[in-house]
């Protein structure tokens, strides 16, 4: 049996069907594979901090700032 692949309306694979002895050949593999994934889908602020990501802030002083400025207005 080989692997054989699910595709939406559009063509888009969407699903894979494995052969069950690769799948016990590979499990191993495959769930630790997935598990690093969802550690890579943990949310890193300091990615988007733009072109101020090499200085060195303090964000929580800047957000006790930037909240004074709301509350002066």
């Amino acid at each position: 049996m080989a692997i054989k692949y699910i595709y939406d309306s559009k063509g888009k694979k969407t699903d894979v069907i494995i052969p069950i002895d690769l799948w016990n050949r590979n499990k191993s593999t495959i769930l630790k594979n997935n598990q690093k994934k969802d550690t890579e889908k943990v949310f890193k602020p300091s990615k988007y901090r733009g072109i101020y990501k090499d200085m060195k802030l303090d964000l929580e002083k800047e957000a006790r700032n930037l909240r004074k400025e709301w509350e002066r207005t």
